[in-house]
């Protein structure tokens, strides 16, 4: 039995050796590597190092999204410098099934992990960064409730020219919007 993290439309999960493989074609995507900034290509050792500290992570968690229907692994959602002293982690994601996007499975996602991270992990902040044109991805973040903290501007070179980050966060005495 998989400890699930249960969502709406998806459920949260561990993650398994063998979807390591299909996260690596993910990353090395080019239409998703627009999405998340990654420039290199990625290795299959670099890849494999990276996801077995991801494995074995206590807090900093790495997360399978898995559809709730067919079972099957649309993404992936994790939290990163996690500061348990001050209680803030900072979030990423992304929906690596691209038949999946735009469909609100990635905005279940987010609010599915914050709600776990604010009432399970006891975190009162959760920040993330993303980039300016990427305005799918910041208008779920805004349904969640996740607002505009500061933008780094051009602080992103991508496709020839430059674009601002923006910084996004939700505390916790905020609460979960529902997304309606």
């Amino acid at each position: 039995m998989v400890a699930l993290i249960i969502g709406d439309l998806i459920n949260l999960r561990a993650l398994k050796r063998i979807e390591s493989k299909q996260i690596l074609e993910w990353v090395n995507n080019p239409s998703l590597k627009y999405w998340t900034g990654t420039v290199f290509p990625i290795s299959e050792i670099e890849h494999e190092e990276w996801f077995e500290k991801k494995l074995n992570e206590k807090v900093n968690k790495l997360f399978g999204i898995e559809e709730r229907k067919s079972g099957n692994l649309i993404g992936v959602i994790g939290l990163s410098n996690t500061d348990l002293f001050n209680k803030s982690t900072e979030l990423f994601t992304y929906i690596g099934d691209e038949q999946y996007c735009g469909k609100g499975f990635g905005t279940d996602a987010i609010k599915t992990l914050v709600r776990f991270a604010f009432e399970e992990l006891n975190l009162h902040r959760i920040s993330l960064v993303v980039f300016s044109y990427n305005t799918r991805a910041i208008a779920s973040y805004k349904k969640v409730g996740f607002v505009t903290e500061g933008v780094l501007k051009e602080s992103l070179y991508k496709g020839g020219k430059y674009h601002d980050k923006i910084i996004m966060a939700i505390l916790n005495d905020r609460g979960i919007s529902e997304g309606e």
